[in-house]
């Protein structure tokens, strides 16, 4: 239903409907900063109080991207519409879908791009991974999702989540499926045949098409009682349950396990196999003995070190197990 506000005729209404629809399905371009408190604008200097709001978009694939909303207040002359209780239907990478909602919503007519703000819940279809932060912000020709808020990422299942991260900051690409969380990243894996693996940083670049996750600055890895502390962790995780199959520390690496302190330039962990191969100097000090090789391998749920190429399976956990990483 459409209710008409500050108009005076009823020719202005059907022209003002005519010129909405024509907005919805111009070509999109970029967005500016807004900040949630502008759009909060008097009703009366409203041109159309639409209830039920529904908007359809073709995107550059040609398929139909949908916007709906309980309510909507037309601002015809500065082309947007504010909207109250939003959802939206955007597609990713492939026949991936996007779902988001929000308590409030700013739609540009004449781009297509939308900002959501309140308890905004994005989920993605295919991969069943959901995010929750409090403002986010769509552009739709560069095929952005990004917040400056705490931001909370879990899936596959986010009611039994075998991953689950916090954050700051969030910037994402639906087309490359690649995102970064910016700022004081908290993460928690949980593999079938392997511990649990906490990873803290600075940042995380997620890289979904090569099933990589690069955590940068400040890492600290946990896994039962042995601590990484490193510049530097790249995961690699299977494309079928998303569990970590190996990872690699570089960039001076440091490992505490109880009384045992090692250090190196390079540490690979082959998760399922709870093996640690460091190289690169590798030198471990336990109480007044310090041990140096040329490749050392820690078998974690042994509590077990092998040292240099002269024990016969180092070449195969080590070497052969290393040549995929970068």
């Amino acid at each position: 239903m459409l209710k008409a506000k500050k108009v005076s005729t009823l020719g202005l209404i059907i022209t003002a409907i005519i010129v909405a629809e024509a907005l919805i399905f111009m070509p999109s371009s970029s967005i500016k900063e807004s900040n949630p408190s502008q759009t909060v604008l008097p009703a009366s200097d409203a041109n159309l109080s639409i209830e039920g709001f529904h908007a359809v978009n073709l995107n550059q694939e040609g398929r139909k991207e949908t916007i709906d909303a309980e309510e909507a207040e037309l601002y015809q002359e500065k082309g947007f519409a504010l909207l109250k209780k939003v959802e939206a239907r955007i597609f990713g990478q492939g026949d991936d879908v996007i779902h988001i909602k929000g308590q409030e919503g700013k739609y540009y007519l004449d781009k297509k791009d939308i900002e959501f703000f309140g308890d905004i819940i994005a989920t993605s279809e295919n991969q069943g991974y959901q995010l929750k932060t409090n403002t986010l912000k769509y552009l739709d020709m560069e095929k952005l999702l990004s917040t400056d808020d705490p931001v909370w990422i879990a899936g596959p299942n986010p009611h039994n989540p075998s991953l689950e991260v916090t954050g700051v900051g969030l910037r994402a690409n639906t087309k490359t499926e690649q995102f970064s969380i910016l700022k004081e990243v908290r993460s928690r894996k949980h593999d079938v045949g392997a511990p649990s693996i906490d990873i803290d940083s600075d940042t995380v670049d997620v890289y979904s098409k090569k099933n990589e996750a690069l955590f940068k600055d400040n890492v600290v890895v946990i896994q039962k009682e042995m601590n990484l502390f490193t510049d530097n962790f790249l995961i690699n995780y299977n494309s079928r349950n998303k569990a970590i199959d190996k990872a690699k520390a570089y960039n001076q690496v440091k490992i505490v396990q109880g009384t045992r302190i090692a250090t190196c330039q390079k540490a690979f962990l082959l998760n399922r196999e709870q093996k640690m191969v460091l190289t690169g100097n590798p030198k471990v000090i336990q109480g007044n003995d310090t041990v140096t090789g040329k490749i050392v391998i820690f078998f974690m749920g042994e509590n077990k070190i092998l040292f240099d190429e002269a024990v016969g399976e180092i070449k195969g956990i080590g070497e052969e197990n290393m040549k995929d990483f970068k």
